[in-house]
């Protein structure tokens, strides 16, 4: 039955043109919004849950609020190697840089190389590795930071914020970890720039097979409860979304001007499809009159809502993959996944059965002879 209906609802849907086009463009608009912000969401929280996919453990100072500014001995790795339990830990002294014009946030990190590669498994043409382990002044960086920042490797890169000097002699290809956005340095290299001789800032560790990261963790502060600077022991994963809470804190406003927006638009949608309602008392109360039944009348009123909310949905998710779904948004360090995606499409729907809900039953509950009153 409802199939047979569906050129005449098509038809209601653009009985008002000007209106329909309006609705269209507004659903448009917002989950074009939607996406946009969730892709820089995505970015912007791509280290967390790349580092958390890694069974690897971080020890930073303890109580310290901005975890950068973490300094623990050098010393510490070697203590942290010791407890049982862990098959290997190094160092890593972690910065922060603003570089090039359109003010791209660069995490520099200082890596002593036989130590690192022990604990963190990344692929990297061997060629450029064994250039990073000979040369003080190398570096290593992303691909997605090397297409960013139109940087290439041979290029001598100078990081005045962090009074650094660099030959880039490797670039670290996709393979679905956060340093594919990072540069690696040499950190005795990092230290002497930064006046932090013998300093890290924190401690990354590898458990051995077998054992928990969460006991793992409990058992390295333990071991270092006596320690001259007290350690905190979490997750790789916990760590990185530390970093992003300091960092990039507007997350959550980015999520609540989403809500917003759909909200608004819910609301827009609604008065829509209400106006078409009232529009067509009379219809609808023919309609009932000649047999249709209140939950059919409901159908077709929310099924005019929804298709006027998914065809909007479908303009805002195609305006957003033209925009900052490419190679040139993914620089800038958008990611319009395909969790994102049917985000936004089911944004679109929300407003659509949301927005007509009411007027569908306001429709569907009209009684025949109230609607029939208004046939002049």
């Amino acid at each position: 039955m409802m199939g047979r209906l569906l050129p005449f609802m098509w038809c209601n849907v653009w009985r008002n043109r000007r209106r329909s086009v309006l609705t269209v463009l507004g659903v448009g608009v917002a989950v074009f919004v939607v996406a946009a912000l969730g892709a820089a969401v995505e970015g912007m929280t791509f280290p967390v849950r790349e580092v958390g996919s890694q069974e690897l453990l971080t020890v930073r100072e303890a109580a310290r609020a901005n975890v950068l500014a973490s300094r623990l001995p050098a010393s510490y790795e070697d203590r942290v190697a010791q407890v049982s339990g862990v098959k290997a830990a190094t160092g890593v002294l972690s910065d922060l840089a603003v570089v090039g014009t359109d003010m791209a946030h660069v995490f520099v990190r200082g890596v002593d190389p036989d130590r690192y590669r022990q604990v963190h498994d990344i692929v990297l043409d061997p060629a450029a590795w064994t250039a990073f382990e000979a040369d003080q002044n190398a570096a290593l960086v992303g691909f997605r930071l090397l297409s960013r920042l139109d940087w290439h490797v041979g290029d001598e890169i100078e990081i005045e914020e962090l009074r650094l000097r660099v030959r880039i002699v490797g670039e670290i290809p996709e393979q679905g970890v956060d340093l594919e956005s990072h540069m690696l340095v040499r950190r005795g290299y990092l230290q002497v720039a930064r006046v932090a001789e013998g300093q890290v800032s924190y401690v990354l560790a590898a458990p051995q097979q077998g054992h928990r990261a969460t006991d793992l963790a409990a058992a390295i502060d333990e071991a270092m409860e006596l320690a001259p600077v007290p350690t905190e022991t979490t997750s790789a994963g916990a760590f990185a979304e530390a970093v992003i809470d300091d960092f990039m804190g507007f997350i959550d406003y980015l999520r609540v001007m989403g809500a917003i927006t759909v909200v608004i638009t819910l609301l827009a949608a609604a008065n829509a499809i209400a106006m078409s309602v009232r529009e067509r008392t009379r219809e609808i109360g023919m309609l009932k009159a000649i047999g249709f039944k209140p939950r059919l009348v409901l159908s077709l009123v929310l099924a005019e809502s929804v298709a006027l909310s998914l065809m909007g949905g479908l303009l805002g998710v195609g305006a957003a993959a033209l925009v900052v779904g490419n190679e040139r948004g993914s620089m800038a360090g958008l990611m319009l996944s395909t969790s994102t995606v049917l985000t936004a499409v089911a944004a679109a729907l929300l407003v659509g059965v949301l927005g007509g809900l009411v007027p569908a039953r306001t429709a569907a509950n009209v009684r025949t002879i109230e609607a029939l009153r208004g046939i002049e």
